[in-house]
């Protein structure tokens, strides 16, 4: 592997060439931000205090899953632990849950109807595990949860009219408001404070403080579009609201990214990270990282400076070599775009898991 993911000996010594000489390059130029002072931004000072922008963290892909018995496709094959334990155990830090509106049932939490398997059946099930964990370690540098919302009825019919007629999106908001408390949730308000805009914050004041936010949470809707669109039109400016969007850069919420691919979008993460913005991406998709034993996606992820990476195997499975760590995360680290030079990953957070 090209990052070490384990202590195991044996493991390591299984490790190709290529490993050893990228581990080398790594200590003597920097590369993967271990210490070097090359590739971080001018925002970057050794009189800058921590802010939220200043760390890289590891992050989980439908967080809640379980793979079903019988699995369609090599894409559902994976299983996460519950959402306390990633946090707790597996040094995650980033969440993603898929929230559908049930007219039964309220908002329930899986994949699809051929792939069922969750964790935390409810998304107030979601949100009160992980609220349990936060509430025992405060010390907790932010976790950001993405909430990608799902309908059904969008498939055939107008996106727009049917978010509107289900009521999805302001469920997800009263839910989020109902059992997340506000004075533990990093909101567009905090981050905006007296700027006309957010983007104007971001890109001028900078994000809160690290220390400032300790023990809460970021809120991002994972949805574009329509959908994105018609939850900024509910919340104009995103003032009052209490997720942040995937917003267009030239728009006024810009604040988050998603960028999938860190290989072909390496040097646009990078940009947007120095410019300010916060950006996830993703280290592996649908097994075939996994299966290859290829972590250059996640190199890539981790030279990009992107804030989150996101994976399916963020813990060692039996029968793969393949998993996630950050290198030398305690378990986050000081990105390596965007952190000042004097940051060290225990500044991030000391919880070694």
């Amino acid at each position: 592997m090209i990052i070490s993911f384990s202590n195991n000996p044996s493991r390591m010594r299984k490790q190709s060439a290529l490993v050893v000489a990228m581990m080398a390059m790594a200590s003597l130029t920097g590369c993967l931000g271990l210490g070097s002072d090359e590739g971080k931004g001018d925002m970057a000072s050794e009189n800058d205090p921590l802010r939220i922008n200043h760390i890289q963290m590891k992050g989980t892909h439908n967080s809640y899953h379980v793979e079903p018995l019988i699995s369609p496709t090599r894409e559902y094959m994976y299983t996460h632990q519950p959402l306390d334990f990633q946090a707790s155990q597996q040094g995650v830090r980033q969440f993603e849950i898929d929230v559908w509106w049930d007219i039964r049932e309220g908002l329930r939490v899986y994949h699809n109807q051929y792939d069922s398997g969750t964790t935390c059946p409810t998304f107030e099930s979601c949100l009160s595990t992980l609220l349990s964990w936060s509430n025992d370690n405060p010390l907790h540098h932010p976790v950001f949860i993405w909430v990608e919302p799902k309908d059904w009825p969008e498939q055939a019919a107008d996106v727009t009219t049917t978010l509107e007629l289900s009521g999805l999106l302001e469920d997800i908001e009263q839910e989020i408001a109902q059992f997340w408390p506000l004075n533990k949730t990093i909101t567009p308000d905090i981050v905006r404070g007296e700027s006309a805009s957010l983007k104007d914050a971001i890109t001028t004041d900078g994000w809160p403080l690290l220390e400032d936010s300790r023990g809460k949470a970021i809120f991002v809707l994972l949805a574009r579009g329509e959908s994105r669109d018609l939850y900024v039109q509910n919340h104009p400016g995103l003032v009052g609201a209490r997720m942040f969007t995937l917003s267009e850069e030239t728009s006024n919420e810009a604040a988050i990214f998603s960028l999938s691919d860190p290989i072909g979008d390496g040097e646009e993460i990078s940009r947007l990270v120095n410019e300010g913005y916060i950006v996830r991406s993703r280290a592996d998709s649908g097994g075939e990282e996994a299966d290859n034993n290829d972590t250059t996606r996640l190199v890539a992820a981790l030279e990009s400076g992107a804030h989150s990476i996101s994976t399916d195997y963020p813990a060692q499975v039996e029968g793969l070599e393949y998993w996630v760590e950050i290198p030398d995360g305690t378990p986050s680290r000081c990105n390596p775009i965007s952190s000042p030079d004097w940051c060290a990953s225990v500044d991030i957070e000391d919880k070694v898991p």
